[in-house]
């Protein structure tokens, strides 16, 4: 299994990043979002995306969750 590195994220990763930024902006308007609320959208948007491998799946919500947690810095 290959691991995403974060310097050379794949198309899925910046796609799910997109729809989870704007869905955290519409959801979180009047307060900003902790990192189990990233986790929670970034998960419902991958289920609507329909990824069919697991393991692929499990990769791209790890490697969203962590850009989107560096952006918005709630780890370093």
């Amino acid at each position: 299994m290959a691991k995403v590195s974060t310097e050379q994220q794949p198309k899925a990763v910046d796609i799910l990043v997109e729809i989870t930024e704007r869905a955290i902006a519409f959801r979180f308007a009047e307060r900003a979002p902790s990192l189990s609320d990233v986790v929670r959208v970034v998960g419902t948007a991958s289920r609507l995306l329909r990824y069919y491998n697991v393991d692929e799946c499990i990769e791209i919500e790890n490697a969203a969750v962590l850009a989107l947690a560096k952006k918005r810095q709630l780890v370093s």
